[in-house]
């Protein structure tokens, strides 16, 4: 122990720039929260029944996705960005083009 106690604030030694709030944190998840709340939109009209019109609604989340994954600046795309960016974009495009095209190619129930 070298009986020195710890800084309560933040000085230059500890890095580029002071922590964030967690306010601010939770607010920077911007592209991350529309494309769940597009995808909870979707599930709930599949739970109503009606299954190509939420899976549509679901496709068209992910692709919103890519676009805000494509176009945005690291700083401020938060947990939308996981990998590189050209992983990022493949794997939203695929998923959400699949899904697309599966809400418009499967023929209705009569």
């Amino acid at each position: 122990m070298s009986g020195r106690e710890p800084e309560a604030s933040w000085s230059v030694d500890q890095g580029p720039s002071a922590p964030r709030p967690w306010w601010q944190l939770i607010l920077g998840q911007g592209p991350l929260f529309v494309v769940l709340l597009g995808v909870s939109i979707g599930l709930a009209w599949v739970g109503l029944t009606h299954w190509k019109r939420g899976s549509f609604v679901i496709g068209v989340s992910f692709l919103v996705g890519l676009v805000l994954r494509a176009f945005l600046p690291a700083h401020r795309i938060g947990l939308l960005g996981v990998r590189r960016r050209w992983v990022d974009v493949c794997c939203l495009g695929l998923l959400g083009v699949g899904i697309v095209v599966l809400a418009l190619v499967v023929p209705p129930q009569p």
